[in-house]
This record gives structure tokens, sequence and C-alpha cells, in this order.
């Protein structure tokens, strides 16, 4: 007996395993047996039939192995079924498509090709024949908007359709936004309302404040008034043919009176108008900060630009290493200030470490004195203009 428990007690890290190999066995063949009681029925018959063949290995007779073969039988009945099933079921799966239940979902290929046939209103009957099967679906009810707003026009009925899909509870926020900021590109480009598409990113802001989803509609609203006037600049246009010049060829081109750093400084005030309006236009931003350092010489302008856009809260990681990134250029281009340049591209590995941006910022520190070399090498040999020939007498940083 003591010999027996000293096997057991050193073998205890394999019957360990053992043990938790039939746990985990018996919980999965439980969850997924479709005759629960059955199952435990045979697990408590299989228990006894062990418990009597352990007893009748004790027994010191001649004919002990011949008495075993009857337990292990009736074993071997109750599992081997079992133990094919198991073996077999990928095989019958791969012919009978197995016994797990399919999750029904619509399908919209019906509705879609009717679509592409210009049969528009067939199309709306599918979409809607799926959506009284599976009532609320996001992707009929947002395919259902689409055709009525992009083919038949009804701009008033999508709009509808999408709030009704709003209304449903537990939408995921960015499916929120998703559907409003296609409402607003409807009301834009078919409706020709920017007031209401405003309106509509507005509600993006309200429902999702501080948040990228209206981070990402401020940046839509800013750019609405440029998309209006480019608009109806294209529709209002007329184009005039002049008239050919006679002798042409005796007259002498008359050079353009431009005048460079004028025209910089008008763009300049256009652009910090607009962020007077919308601080968080970043594509102006960034055009602003270009603008003052190739243009009007005020790197310390461009730089407190950058920096502002690198500082948003809700920003992409992307974004702000493509703006840190241009800090860095500017730093070697306008103030040949390597140093700078490298402690800039340091923080795009710092602020975001195993990634492709910090790979490439790292891969540009290295070559940061090659660009150095080459900005110093153009700033001497490009030739000056009307405009440059007065880069001595620009305005410097204001204190």
């Amino acid at each position: 007996m003591i010999t027996l428990m000293g096997i057991a007690l050193g073998n205890l890290p394999g019957w360990l395993i053992l043990f938790a190999i039939l746990a985990f066995w018996g919980c999965r063949s439980f969850l997924r047996s479709d005759d629960r009681r059955s199952l435990i029925l045979k697990w408590v018959c299989s228990a006894l039939l062990l418990l009597i063949a352990m007893r009748i290995t004790k027994w010191n007779v001649p004919w002990m192995p011949l008495i075993l073969v009857l337990p292990f039988s009736l074993l071997g009945i109750m599992w081997i079924p079992t133990v094919f099933n198991i073996l077999i079921r990928p095989l019958t799966n791969v012919i009978d498509g197995g016994s797990e239940e399919v999750e029904a979902k619509p399908f919209y290929f019906i509705a879609e090709a009717k679509r592409r046939k210009g049969l528009y209103e067939e199309a709306v009957a599918e979409v809607r024949k799926q959506l009284e099967q599976f009532p609320g679906d996001a992707e009929g009810m947002i395919k259902l908007a689409a055709i009525q707003a992009e083919d038949l026009h009804d701009l008033p009925a999508a709009t509808a359709t999408l709030n009704e899909l709003l209304q449903q509870p537990g939408l995921a926020p960015k499916n929120v936004a998703a559907a409003l900021q296609t409402l607003a590109d409807w009301q834009m480009n078919l409706g020709r309302d920017p007031d209401a598409a405003r309106a509509t990113f507005e509600r993006i802001m309200e429902l999702f404040p501080d948040s990228p989803l209206s981070h990402n509609a401020q940046q839509r609203i800013a750019h609405l008034d440029g998309v209006t006037r480019a608009r109806e600049f294209r529709e209002n246009a007329v184009f005039k043919v002049r008239s050919g010049e006679r002798d042409g060829g005796l007259l002498k081109p008359v050079p353009p009176q431009t005048d460079p750093e004028a025209e910089a400084e008008s763009l300049a005030a256009e652009y910090v108008g607009q962020l007077e309006k919308y601080p968080n236009d970043t594509d102006t931003r960034e055009k602003l900060a270009v603008l003052y350092a190739e243009q009007l010489g005020r790197l310390d302008l461009a730089v407190n630009q950058l920096e502002q856009l690198a500082a948003l809260p809700h920003e992409t990681p992307r974004h702000i290493a493509r703006w840190l990134d241009i800090l860095a250029t500017l730093h070697i281009r306008h103030g040949n200030d390597m140093e700078a340049a490298e402690n800039v591209l340091r923080r795009i590995t710092v602020l975001f470490p195993h990634t492709a941006d910090a790979s490439r910022a790292a891969a540009r520190m290295a070559a940061l004195e090659g660009e150095l070399r080459t900005a110093v090498a153009t700033a001497a040999t490009k030739p000056l203009g009307a405009y440059e020939n007065d880069l001595g007498f620009k305005r410097g940083p204001t204190s």
C-alpha cells in the first residue's frame, strides 16, 4: 500500500495532466452533446466498470485476464461509436456541411443586380423584402437609402431611412457617424444644400463631443465654404474666346507684373482668416506653415503652426508623424539646423515606437547630414529673382 502511494505521488504531475485533459474533453463533449443525460449515464457506467476492472486486477487467479475482457468490452461498446464519430467528423463535415447551424443573414445580391440594370424600384422592393425578415439591418437600410438618394433622386426618403436607422438602440458610434457623413455628402452633392450638410456635421459633434468623430466633422465643416465656392464657380463660369491677334508674331511678349511677396502675404491673410473661423482646419494650417517658411521667410511662424497641428488631441498618429516630418524638412531647408531636425525626428520614434513612421524617421536621421549638404548647396546655387534679391530686407520675427 505504501509502495502504491509512493508511485502515485511520484507521478503526480502526470496524473494532474491526465485529469486536466479528461476534464477538458469531458466539458467539451458535454457542451456539444445533443443528449446530455445519456452522456452523464455513460460516464457513471464507465467509472463503475473501471472500478470493477481495478478490483479484478487484485485477484490472484489464473483466469483473471479473461475476466477483465468483460468490463473492457462493455467500455468499448459504449465509447467506440463516440470516438469513431469524433475521428470521422471532419470528413463528414466536408460532405454534408456539418451539424452546426448557419447563422441566418440577409442577402442583397438580387437587389444589387437589379440596381445595376437600372431597375431601381425593383431593387428597392428586394431590399425591403430582406428588411421584413431582418428588421433594422444596418447594411440593408444604408443600401435602401443609397438607392433612394443616388438613383431615384429622392433625398427626403433617403434622409427618413437613415434617421430610422439612427433611432435603433445599440448602434456603434462609428456606424452612426458614417451614416451621418453619408447623409451630409448627399445633402451637399445631390441637394446642393450646404446649410443642411453643416447641420448634419454639427449633429455628429453634438452626439460625440471631444472625440475623433467630432474632430473629423469639424474638418468637413471647415471646407464646406470652399466646396460651395468651387461649385458656384464651375456652374457660373463664362468662357469667352478672344479673337486672334493680328501680326501676333511681331508683338513683343509683355512679362506679367506680379509681386510674389504681396501675393504670398495676401494668401497668408486668407489662410489666417479661415483659421479664425475654423481653428481646427488642419489642411489650411499646414498650408500656412509651408507658406510662412518657403515664401515669407518666417520659419518661427511655420514651426508654431506645425507644433499646433502636432498637439491636436484627436489626430491620427500618421498625420502627426507627417507634420513632424514636414517640420524637420523646414528646419533643414530653411534653417540649416540639423540638430533641430534630428530632435523632431526623434520625437516621432518616441511617440510612435515600433511603427513604420518610427522606422522612416530613424532612417532619415541617419541621412540628415546629406540632406543638409544638399540644402546648403541648393541655396548657394539658386539664382536670385526680383523677390529673392530683397531677402535681407524681409521682416524678421516680431517680439
